[in-house]
This record gives structure tokens, sequence and C-alpha cells, in this order.
């Protein structure tokens, strides 16, 4: 840019019939100038980066990069006006000072204004691009652990034991004549199956919808365990506030496994949704031994928290504790 300014002014002045100021002399002044740009960006970057103009924000970035950008340009036509009366006229006096920025004021204060703009766009541009880049990543990141997570879902709800203890409560149920429990569970293990088949592939669903999965399968549950108590607290004005499907169905699932099954008294499972501190919070309590220290974690709590990581990356959270008289394990999502 010095080189190419050097040449337009000397150019000017060749033209005009003005001896006035050597190529070189523009060169070294052009130089100064330029340099004191390539100081000033890296402060423009961290106001572009501190002030950035989005989304709720817009109108007061907008005044203040106006703001900004006015002050940094009258502020640099002060240093090159220094430079000028220095480097090119050997002699800094105030009056010549305010001669010369005057003069640069009113001739180049729209072209440096238009710089300030430019590199505010470049800037923007770059910061819109990686995000779009990083968007693309995470979506191809997503439907990655979509398609993984839907295997691990029929594994999961088709695992053999589940099975096994399923049909074999059916065929039970059948040669004791029970024959309303044995076409309950029946049906509602045919519909699991239907969900588990048709809607695997979708990414996000109402939490009403996960609910009614979380149920679906807690209902099969009911007919092995007699004494089985399930209890919803569920806030419905959340019911439309969309999560990862096929989200709880494995952690009542990890309840019931070392939970209800593995203690004779333990019956109760508890199921809570509620908004709390700008938050929705999802928690299931079951009742049972306390979790086991050092245990390394299964298919399903794992899949859970690299979803949740994937889905809101820093904005949800998921964890287990033992609790009075069970193991209570939630889950934080922002609103």
């Amino acid at each position: 840019m010095a080189v190419f300014t050097a040449t337009q002014l000397f150019l000017k002045g060749f033209q005009s019939g003005s001896e006035g100021t050597s190529w070189i002399g523009h060169f070294r002044i052009q130089l100064l100038v330029w340099w004191v740009w390539g100081v000033i960006t890296p402060l423009i970057f961290w106001l572009v980066n501190r002030f950035r103009i989005d989304k709720g924000i817009l109108l007061k970035s907008i005044f203040f990069h106006l703001f900004s950008s006015v002050s940094i340009v009258a502020i640099y036509l002060a240093f090159y006006s220094i430079i000028w009366n220095t480097v090119a006229l050997n002699s800094l006096t105030y009056p010549m000072f305010r001669t010369i920025y005057i003069a640069l004021f009113l001739n180049l204060f729209h072209w440096h204004l238009f710089i300030y703009m430019a590199i505010l766009g470049v800037m923007h541009a770059r910061e819109f691009y990686f995000e779009v880049k990083e968007k693309e990543l995470r979506s191809i990141h997503l439907e990655k652990d979509l398609l993984e997570s839907r295997l691990m879902t029929l594994k999961m709800q088709l695992q053999p034991h589940f099975l096994f203890n399923a049909l074999n409560s059916i065929v039970s149920s059948i040669h004791r004549e029970r024959l309303d429990t044995a076409i309950n569970m029946t049906t509602g293990l045919g519909e699991l199956l239907r969900i588990s088949l048709a809607e695997a592939d979708k990414e996000l669903v109402p939490l009403s919808k996960e609910l009614h999965h979380l149920k679906t399968y807690l209902n099969i549950e009911t007919h092995r365990f007699k004494d089985l108590e399930i209890v919803y607290d569920v806030s419905e004005k959340l019911m439309d506030k969309l999560v990862p499907n096929f989200l709880l169905q494995p952690i009542a699932e990890n309840s019931i496994k070392h939970g209800i099954s593995k203690q004779q008294d333990a019956k109760k499972i508890t199921v809570a949704i509620k908004q709390q501190k700008g938050a929705v919070l999802i928690s299931i309590f079951n009742e049972g031994p306390p979790l086991a220290k050092e245990k390394s974690e299964g298919i399903g709590i794992s899949n859970i928290k690299k979803r949740l990581q994937t889905s809101y990356e820093k904005g949800a959270s998921f964890a287990m504790k033992t609790v009075q008289n069970g193991v209570l394990a939630e889950i934080h999502l922002p609103v």
C-alpha cells in the first residue's frame, strides 16, 4: 500500500508540474503512515470481538463502531499530520500542524473511514465464516452421533435380558390366564419397538413425546415388577421444549437394572421435569442400592453425556449421585 500511494502522490505532483517531494520522500512518509494503520488494526480486531454487530446488540454496536471509527480516523490523521510535518517539511509547529491536519481531514477522512469499515467488514465476515464452518462440523458430528445413537438405542432397548424378561413375563401371564396383562405387555413392547424404528432418525423431539417414550417403557416394566411405583412430577409448560431423542429411556433402564432389581424393598421411581434457575431440570430418582464406587459407565450413560455435549456444548450437564434411599440422575438443559 505504501508503494501504491507513494507512486500515486508522486505522479500527481509530476502531472501538475510541481517538483515537490521525490518518490523516495513520498514512500518514506507513506511507509510510516501505513505502519500506523498496522498498529491500529489489532485494536480494531479487539473492538470487533468486544462489540460485534449481532442480533440483540445491533444498534448499540453500530453506534459504537461509528463513534470509534470517527475517533480512530481523527487520531490517525493527527499522526499523519505529525509525520508529514516532521519528514516532508522538517518542521513541527502548531500552526503548520493545524493547517496540514485540516487539509488531510477534508481530503482523506472519508477514505480512511472506509478503511476502518473495510477492516470491520472483513473481521465480521471472518467470524461468520468460522461460525458457519463450526456449525457445519457440529452438524456432521451430530448426524454421526445420531446414527450411532440409533444403533445404541436399539441395542439398549432390545438387549437380550430385557426382551427375555419381557417375553417371559408375557408367556407366564398367558399360562396363568392373565390375558389382559399379556395383551398389555405385548402392546407396550410393540409400541416401544415401533418408536425405536420409526423415530430413531429424529435429532430432537418435544419433551412431551420423549416423556411418552419413557412411559411406554416403564409401563412394560410395571408388569415385571408388580410393586413398582412410578411418580411423575412434570411441568406442562415445558412439554414443547425440544430435547435429544431417546434421552430418558436409557436412564430409566439403568434405574431398573441397577436399582429396582437389585434390592427387594426398592419399588419407587420418580420422574420430575421442572424449570429451575433459567434451565430445564430433568431428574429420575430410583430406590435401591447406592452407586458402585469406581464403576465404569455403561453404553447408555456415556452415550447420553456425549449427545448432550454435541447438542449443547457446555450448555447442558448430566450427573448421577447417591442420595437417601437410592440414586438420583439429573439433566440440566438450557431453556
